[in-house]
């Protein structure tokens, strides 16, 4: 049985799946002012915890791929907590 997981934000819906780079850093930064800024910063984030961006890396994610997979948003959202959790950036 495959289960859609949801979780609930004061902003938003969020639903665990595959989203494009730029499209869930400016979920998690909707302050931002682009989508790029966004994924910038959430690509800093993810740097921070070198262990981590490897674990990220090893999923099959490198610095030219667009997309992150379902279970790298899993992972993300483990981390960092949904996106609209973030009032100061």
């Amino acid at each position: 049985m495959n289960k859609k997981i949801t979780l609930k934000s004061k902003y938003i819906m969020f639903k665990i799946r595959q989203y494009g780079k730029s499209e869930f850093a400016w979920l998690m930064f909707p302050k931002m002012r682009d989508p790029r800024s966004a994924q910038d910063k959430l690509l800093r984030w993810i740097k921070k915890d070198p262990r981590f961006y490897k674990r990220i890396i090893r999923m099959g994610n490198t610095k030219d791929d667009n997309i992150y997979t379902k279970a790298q948003i899993q992972l993300l959202v483990d981390k960092f907590g949904e996106p609209g959790e973030y009032d100061d950036y």
